[in-house]
């Protein structure tokens, strides 16, 4: 591997293991595969793949995000959203007033 994507790589485990723990944004695709195998290498059990599964998400695509974090070998966790509800609220609490 040319020098220079070495050391970028090694950047990029670095920033990520700094933590200690990290949790990756998931869809399956190239980029977010990308980012969970760094994560996998720099946290081993401590990092996550995360995917939002909502009604507009293909169950194929879903299908395709779990295999690929096992080819991976990261921890994924699948949270179920409602992208169609919108319940706009201050961080108080208090509801936004407004379209």
């Amino acid at each position: 591997m040319e020098p220079s994507l070495i050391k970028k790589r090694d950047a990029l485990l670095a920033l990520l293991g700094g933590g200690g723990r990290v949790a990756v944004a998931f869809s399956g695709g190239v980029d977010s595969a990308v980012v969970a195998k760094a994560a996998a290498l720099a946290c081993g059990e401590n990092a996550l793949a995360v995917t939002a599964q909502s009604p507009s998400l293909a169950q194929g695509e879903l299908d395709e995000a779990r295999r690929v974090a096992e080819l991976i070998g990261i921890r994924h966790l699948v949270i179920r959203t409602d992208v169609s509800v919108r319940r706009r609220r201050h961080f108080d609490g208090t509801p936004v007033s407004g379209p």
